[in-house]
């Protein structure tokens, strides 16, 4: 009986075990959300500890019964549950829950938190809006996308990155996994995970002195577990100028209109040339543009003097050649390809790629090629033990670097120039033997008088410059158990240039020349930190952190260049310096070392509490008080806890930060120091510096509080984040003048003191989100305020950049910091211009003309899309700010603009002769006759003050406003649509039989349209910088469109 029940049992137990078997079965699908898919979405079987991750693709596999409900959570998102069918796949869209904010951000040193406990105003930017439209400058990339910061724009047409402000102050570091690189270049946009705006003291305390100004805390991506890819992706783009200052096509070249006649004389020509006699010609001579009209006379031309030339002896009608500035210049092209592979795995992770940049510039004969390599790599030694390393390099190779300012080849186009001139004509440099130019002196002596070939600049005075940059961390991260954890690392940045240049034989300057320059410089580091965090009760939680930092920055510079030319003919080199060449060489080296330590708390995940301090000493402080101390405090307050949930305000915080902070003085100004100089035969020379050193000297200090709220509103639609902050600078170094019987002519003092202020508004709104339409928009909006309490006793005004005859970037005690101060109109009481009985405008100088900084700035992005297209552009815009325009003021001088010409008020051209009763040059207006020319001016008699009235001719009225530099202040204003993208993901369903994971397809644009602008021909988001600020431009590079393509795939 017994076996035959144990034999009746066994049947039952397998039957159940057959039908358990049959209904068990694999579930696989895609989790998704509004923008992609989800990866690392945790996929559980409800009520069991079985589970599974998403993979990189969103993808996922599980084995589960029939019946069972699958859990889909990602922090967030709200919670999905899933119950398991007939069917085999089960996809999932994920939607955000709008009712918590716990956004994981990383702050300073690398520290991951909580978004919603932060009391300091902090920014993320996702790393697909900094390289949609394949934008290598990291600074260009964050124009309009966070508040407060202000990309401060190099002429696009060059190889110059642009700036970034931040509250008014250039930004102090850049860092990349904890390790301070030397320039925003040396940053792949293409590898970035997460970059972290840290705008305020509190915010950066924990780097010490060197954070005083914000930073950008940028993580590079890693692979995930069960993560194998290797991606591709390339962009191919085309660049053209598409801004350039509006030129005048009525007139050609020449100081007057009329033509000179060649006049044959035998005696210093040859026989052939009498034929010549009589013929009309340009004055080549002349390189301004107050020439005859172009009217298609039939006249000699500078190329119809070369003996042997196809055009000598040959007439040519004079006749305008509109875009003979714009066909200088070539279309350039951008070629951007990386190469990514990512391994992840259990107990490691490997990541790294290449990435080539080719581009050719729109400025002839300029190329850069920019190769980069980058890894990371993670391993587990125990299980409690991981070690890691990253590391990047670059070697980018550069030809003929295009130059700003006054003399470069733009700028002679828009102040040296000829409008007749044919491009073509002009790019044909060499013929039968020698360099010719449009600029001859005299049709028996063809070198130029003035100016080379604008080709010849840039095809045979060359420059070269190599860049080596190598920057990385090696580190051990040790966990004890959940709640203790530490790591230590070792850093290094490494940066070397080696350029030369050369000024070649053939040239207006008869003296041929050529430099070469050697710099690197380093950045050691030696960190450690321990973190520790707990939960002290159900409503108390700890975390803290404590550690220190070892930094040694040096490096070295050698410079050479030829003296009194080249002994060799087309060999540049500083061998064949006829004269001894000079050399310049330096060095430096600094050290700091600090500790540091941190801690929050949290009360009910609603009240948190941060405090942090850090000690530095630094070598380049009196080695007697050498040390400085941050400190900085926060707290955060998420009000909605209290109140009842409710579709209006959905999460509200408030919070508060105050920090303070001394900065340590600048390098070898706390003692004397010797300039070396070129040997007298076989002394060595030296040489004192003017200033004298002040051994007492600090670098100032800083108390920083701010003020803010983050709302999330109308069930998580709109997050509003306002801030309100407040710096005060004291005891800042301040240059004083000294008498010239000291020997020195300044010295430094800690005198200065500057407070800055301003608001920060940044909104996200989602209008649409659904499965199939996705709109999201982002907008931001910051005011500043900087002003200047004290510069020293005695002192008042501090001179901080100077142009164009007296023009001047001021601070001033009791004005706001960058005041302009230059020469002005002088005025009556009613804002009348004072004239002088010629006509002549009056000015006063050392005048307040505005401030270089801006009323508000701010951005407006908008992405779109609709199922598997995406749709993005981005908008940046600025309200007040002046800027000097040397561009403006040299185009009008010589007769090259479009204001120089046109009808006056007696609807005759402004060109035309004076006629009336006073000179030839200018007439009162009450004794002009009817067919005069000139250009009316009006004001008052700056004797009697009565009105008054004249016309003046146009060569004698712009060459009175040259320099008068009110005249040339513009107001810096500009609304400009920045990028555009347009691009498609192909589905997975037709990728499912081919090698691609993933294959997006995509068409962009950069600086695509100027929409606003208060300064003709010129971008004012692109001004060149003079000393760091962007107050005057001296003939830049030309501004540039960018279109290109771009496909990336995922294999």
């Amino acid at each position: 009986m017994k076996t035959k029940f144990r034999g009746i049992l066994t049947l039952l137990l397998a039957f159940v075990v057959q039908i358990h078997f049959a209904q068990e079965k694999t579930v696989s699908g895609t989790v998704s959300e509004s923008s992609g898919v989800l990866p690392g979405v945790s996929v559980s079987i409800k009520g069991t500890a079985k589970g599974t991750e998403t993979d990189f693709d969103g993808k996922y596999s599980i084995k589960a019964n029939v019946g069972d409900i699958l859990s889909f959570s990602y922090v967030g998102y709200k919670t999905v549950e899933k119950k398991v069918g007939a069917s085999n796949t089960i996809n999932v869209s994920m939607v955000e829950d709008a009712s918590v904010l716990d956004e994981i951000v990383v702050t300073a040193l690398g520290i991951k938190r909580d978004k919603k406990s932060l009391g300091f105003a902090q920014q993320s930017v996702k790393p697909e809006n900094l390289v949609r439209t394949r934008e290598t400058d990291l600074n260009n990339a964050l124009a309009g996308r966070v508040s407060g910061v202000q990309a401060v724009g190099a002429p696009s047409a060059g190889f110059g990155n642009s700036a970034i402000r931040l509250r008014g102050q250039s930004i102090s570091l850049y860092i990349v996994d904890n390790v301070k690189v030397n320039s925003i270049s040396d940053i792949n946009t293409d590898d970035i995970a997460d970059l972290s705006v840290l705008k305020g003291a509190a915010a950066t305390a924990l780097y010490g002195p060197e954070a005083y100004s914000g930073i950008i805390v940028i993580t590079t991506k890693t692979a995930k577990k069960g993560q194998s890819t290797i991606t591709l992706n390339h962009s191919t783009a085309i660049e053209n100028v598409y801004l350039l200052p509006e030129y005048q096509n009525e007139y050609g070249g020449g100081y007057s209109q009329n033509f000179n006649t060649f006049s044959f004389n035998p005696t210093q020509h040859p026989a052939s040339w009498s034929s010549f006699d009589g013929q009309p010609m340009v004055e080549y001579y002349a390189d301004e543009s107050w020439g005859p009209k172009l009217n298609g006379q039939m006249v000699r031309h500078w190329d119809s003097w070369i003996p042997g030339d196809p055009e000598f002896g040959k007439l040519r009608a004079f006749e305008a050649n509109p875009d003979n500035v714009k066909n200088f210049f070539d279309t350039g092209t951008v070629n951007n390809t990386t190469v990514d592979f990512t391994k992840g795995g259990e107990g490691y992770s490997i990541k790294g790629g290449l990435v080539n940049i080719d581009r050719t510039s729109v400025v002839p004969n300029s190329f850069r090629r920019q190769v980069q390599a980058y890894t990371n790599i993670r391993f587990n030694i125990t299980d409690q033990l991981e070690a890691y390393a990253n590391i990047n390099y670059q070697d980018r190779r550069t030809r003929n670097f295009p130059d700003n300012g006054y003399g470069n080849i733009t700028s002679n186009f828009n102040q040296w120039w000829q409008r007749q001139l044919d491009m073509d004509r002009v790019r044909n440099y060499k013929r039968n033997g020698q360099f010719v130019s449009w600029n001859i002196n005299s049709p028996t002596n063809l070198s130029p008088l003035y100016w080379d070939s604008p080709f010849f600049e840039t095809n045979e005075n060359l420059n070269f410059q190599t860049k080596n940059a190598t920057y990385g961390r090696i580190g051990l991260n040790y966990t004890v158990n959940d709640n203790l954890n530490g790591y230590v690392e070792l850093r290094k940045t490494y940066t070397s240039f080696e350029s030369n240049d050369r000024l070649a034989f053939g040239s207006v300057n008869p003296i041929p020349s050529y430099s070469e320059s050697e710099s690197m410089n380093y950045r050691d580091e030696l960190f450690g930190i321990i973190n520790y965090s707990k939960d002290l009760t159900e409503d108390l939680d700890l975390n803290a952190s404590a550690g220190f930092e070892l930094i040694t920055l040096g490096g070295e510079s050698l410079s050479a260049s030829t003296n009194g030319g080249l002994t060799t003919l087309n060999f540049y080199s500083l061998s064949t310096s006829k004269d001894r060449p000079t050399v310049n060489n330096s060095s430096y080296k600094q050290k700091t070392r600090g500790v540091f330590a941190k801690a929050s708390l949290g009360y009910k995940d609603m009240l948190y509490f941060d405090g942090s301090a850090r000690f530095d000493w630094g070598s380049t402080a009196n080695p007697d008080d050498n040390r400085v101390e941050t400190y900085g405090g926060s707290l955060s307050f998420i009000f909605t806890k209290l109140l009842p949930q409710n579709d209006i305000i959905s999460f509200g915080k408030l919070r508060a930060s105050v920090a303070s902070g001394p900065f340590f003085p600048g390098r070898y100004l706390l003692n004397p120091t010797y300039d070396i100089g070129t040997p007298y035969g076989s002394s060595g020379t030296l040489s004192s510096q003017g200033n004298f050193a002040n051994p007492l000297l600090q670098g100032g200090k800083r108390i920083d509080s701010e003020y803010g709220a983050e709302l999330k509103l109308f069930k998580g639609k709109v997050d509003l984040d306002v801030t309100y902050f407040n710096r005060k600078d004291k005891d800042l170094p301040s240059r004083v003048s000294l008498d010239g019987a000291s020997g020195f002519t300044s010295t430094f003092l800690n005198s200065g003191q500057q407070t800055t202020q301003g608001i920060e508004i940044g909104i996200n709104f989602s209008p649409i989100r659904n499965e199939d339409f996705d709109w999201r928009v982002y907008t931001n909006f910051s005011t500043l305020k900087r002003t200047v309490d004290a510069i020293a006793d005695g002192v008042d005004v501090n001179v901080l950049s100077s142009s164009w005859r007296g023009i001047q970037l001021q601070e001033r005690v009791g004005e706001e910091w960058g005041a302009i101060y230059g020469r002005a109109y002088r005025r009556d009481a009613d804002g009348n211009i004072l004239l002088s009985s010629t006509g002549a405008p009056r000015y006063d100088t050392n005048q307040y003309l505005g401030n270089v900084l801006p009323d508000f700035t701010g951005g407006l992005s908008n992405n779109f899309r609709y199922k598997n297209f995406n749709l993005g552009f981005d908008i940046d815009f600025q309200k007040g700010g002046k800027v000097f325009s040397v561009t403006r003021m040299f185009n009008n001088y010589s007769g090259l603009g479009t204001e120089t010409i046109g009808n006056n008020t007696l609807g005759n051209p402004v060109r035309d002769p004076i006629v009336g009763t006073g000179a030839s040059y200018y007439t009162p207006a009450s004794g002009v006759g009817a067919n005069s020319g000139g250009v009316l001016i009006e004001g008052v008699d700056e004797t009697s003050g009565s009105p008054a009235s004249y016309y003046v001719d146009p060569v004698t009225y712009w060459g009175r406003l040259f320099a008068l530099h009110e005249r040339w202040l513009y107001d810096a204003s500009y609304v400009k649509l920045r990028t555009i993208r347009l691009d498609y993901d192909l589905p997975a369903t037709l990728l499912d039989k081919t090698p691609f994971k993933k294959l997006n397809v995509g068409v962009f644009a950069n600086n695509v349209w100027v929409i606003h602008s208060a300064i003709p021909g010129l971008d004012p988001s692109e001004i060149e910088t003079a000393n760091g600020v962007n107050w005057t431009e001296g003939g830049q590079l030309p501004n540039t469109r960018t279109f290109g393509v771009n496909v990336r795939m995922t294999f």
